[in-house]
């Protein structure tokens, strides 16, 4: 009878498992320790020219790296107002680099460092310290023209103004019979960045001249339109609208913004669709458009805590209607 013997079999195959497993751990462990440790060098040399309001164009001398592939790394610091830091990478072809889309009148500091394929980092260059400059310069004019609507608007329409600054303009005001327009708020119509406007209010039968002016947001820096004239139609009206009546809440969209609604007023001389509305807010005229022939409209209060809202009706020559009921309401802030 033949004898099986396993234990040497067993002694084996444990042996072999300890080899093959020596292996691959050994490939790791080769395999690390054949990563790329070396920085590039420090880019030197770094210099500035050609500064204006919003971009600096940067020079320096190149790092070397013994990988041969690495690119670099421009930090660029706003001293005064750290929304407008910023890193930029450049390949390693390049040792030029233009900052754009600077702050005006602001103070930077510029650095360079070079980081290879492997992650390695090297030093940094040298600090150069830059101010921009102010912006002084005035967008371009807009051009305006005006078309008279009734006894008492006319619409004012201009051209887009550029700036040298880029997205920096505009804002837009109008100019009544050469001087700042400083009627009540609403009685000319323009919200912000709009190109047109109508101006309310005005004496039937009279000739205005109008001009707009563009603002750059930087610098302050302002461009008025041309001079245009327009008269107004002539009027014999001066007999105000009704007053609104039942003012309500129509709809709460939370946030101090609400619907309101209202019986329409009647004139002697113009139809419910040529009536306009004014809705006051805590005595204070809202600064969105006035509706005409409407009974419903939004509005936004921004007061926490009780408001009081009133809504007057205006006739095309002018004349405003009494104040309506008050319609006191609690809003609650976001």
């Amino acid at each position: 009878m033949t004898t099986r013997h396993f234990a040497p079999l067993l002694v084996g195959t444990a042996a072999l498992v300890l080899v093959i497993g020596s292996l691959f751990t050994g490939g790791e462990t080769s395999a690390a320790g054949k990563g790329d440790k070396s920085a590039p060098t420090a880019p030197t040399k770094l210099a500035a020219g050609n500064v204006t309001a919003t971009s600096v164009a940067l020079s320096w001398t190149g790092s070397t790296d013994n990988s041969g592939s690495f690119s670099y790394k421009v930090r660029i610091t706003n001293l005064k107002n750290s929304a407008y830091n910023s890193l930029a990478t450049v390949s390693q072809s390049q040792t030029t680099y233009t900052a754009n889309y600077l702050a005006t009148n602001s103070p930077y500091t510029f650095t360079v460092y070079a980081v290879d394929a492997a992650g390695n980092k090297s030093g940094d260059s040298n600090v150069v310290n830059v101010s921009t400059p102010a912006d002084t310069t005035p967008p371009s004019a807009p051009a305006l023209t005006a078309t008279v609507l009734n006894p008492s608007q006319v619409r004012l329409i201009w051209t887009k103004s550029s700036d040298n600054v880029t997205s920096n303009c505009c804002n837009y005001s109008v100019n009544l019979n050469g001087a700042p327009y400083t009627g009540t708020l609403n009685w000319v119509l323009a919200p912000a960045g709009s190109l047109s406007a109508v101006v309310r209010h005005l004496t039937p039968g009279t000739t205005y001249s109008f001009s707009v002016s563009a603002t750059d947001w930087s610098g302050g820096n302002v461009s008025t339109s041309n001079t245009i004239s327009a008269t107004t139609q002539p009027s014999n009206d001066i007999t105000p609208p009704s007053a609104p009546t039942n003012v309500h809440l129509v709809k709460d969209d939370t946030c101090g913004e609400v619907w309101l609604g209202w019986g329409e007023a009647s004139d002697t001389n113009d139809p419910q669709d040529q009536i306009e509305y004014e809705i006051w807010v805590n005595g204070v005229l809202s600064p969105l458009p006035v509706s005409a022939g409407t009974d419903l409209d939004f509005v936004y209060a921004t007061a926490f805590g009780d408001n009081f809202f009133q809504v007057r009706a205006v006739d095309r020559s002018g004349n405003s209607s009494a104040p309506s009921n008050i319609l006191k309401l609690f809003l609650w802030p976001c």
